[in-house]
């Protein structure tokens, strides 16, 4: 069996690389990406939900015995 590893061939905890202290730059720096790119994606879902937002079709001026409703 090899140092650092369990029965199956895992790594113990002991041999990742962000155990016990800050994970490593460029696991830092993709995390930051991932959560900006997701930040982005979710500004422009939300302002294209807006635009394109259907307030439907405007009621017409009839008399109230004779209102069609739009259903």
């Amino acid at each position: 069996m090899k140092r650092g590893f369990d029965e199956h061939g895992e790594p113990t905890l002991t041999q990742m690389d962000d155990y016990g202290k800050k994970a490593p730059k460029e696991k830092r720096e993709i995390i930051k990406w991932v959560i900006i790119s997701g930040l982005v994606l979710g500004v422009f879902y939300a302002m294209a939900r807006y635009y394109f937002w259907d307030a439907g079709e405007k009621e017409l001026n009839i008399p109230q015995e004779q209102k069609i409703r739009h259903y």
